[in-house]
């Protein structure tokens, strides 16, 4: 078999120890390091907790919590105000519903209302005739009358039928005028 031949290369001793310190100090420096980092840690962790605890932070606490209740409050209120509101929307639709029939219903009243006077005028105008035909009928049983007293003067009496005549005509007239304005 051939000799193999394995080279190695030079090492010195001296690297091999320095290496070695180099490591073992920057493990103590790590420790070192870690041990300054938890300190300060453990540090600010005690100086929060102070801080925490004390009279201004609990009084913020305090007031943040009855802003909160505060908050609360003002949303029932928001919330009982919108229903209002809603149960008001609705009344003020019904009653605007009610102005529209009631304006209709005014129209149509109004409407009437004026045929209404119109058949008033229209009576009123018949009762002036009538009333003109009535005085017209008066007149002339007044002059009947009168010709019927000068033909009785001649007699010496009033007749019976005449003034039963006139009764009868001052009956049917009152009463046919009572009629109409009715």
């Amino acid at each position: 078999m051939a000799p193999i031949s394995v080279h190695y290369w030079p090492v010195s001793m001296d690297d091999d120890l320095n290496q070695e310190r180099k490591g073992c100090k920057l493990r103590w420096w790590l420790w070192i390091l870690t041990v300054l980092v938890v300190l300060i840690l453990v540090g600010l962790t005690i100086s929060f907790a102070v801080k925490a605890n004390r009279k201004a932070c609990k009084d913020g606490l305090q007031a943040e919590q009855e802003c909160l209740n505060y908050t609360h409050l003002l949303e029932h209120q928001l919330t009982q105000a919108n229903e209002v509101l809603q149960r008001t929307k609705i009344q003020a639709d019904t009653c605007n519903q009610t102005v529209v029939t009631l304006t209709a219903s005014l129209k149509m009243e109004t409407a009437q209302g004026h045929k209404q006077q119109e058949l008033v005028q229209k009576l009123q105008g018949e009762v002036a005739e009538l009333k003109q035909k009535l005085q017209d009928t008066f007149d002339e049983l007044q002059r009947l009358r009168k010709k019927t007293e000068t033909s009785d003067t001649g007699n010496g009496s009033t007749s019976f039928g005449n003034t039963v005549n006139f009764f009868l005509v001052s009956v049917l007239l009152t009463l046919s005028l009572g009629a109409l304005l009715a």
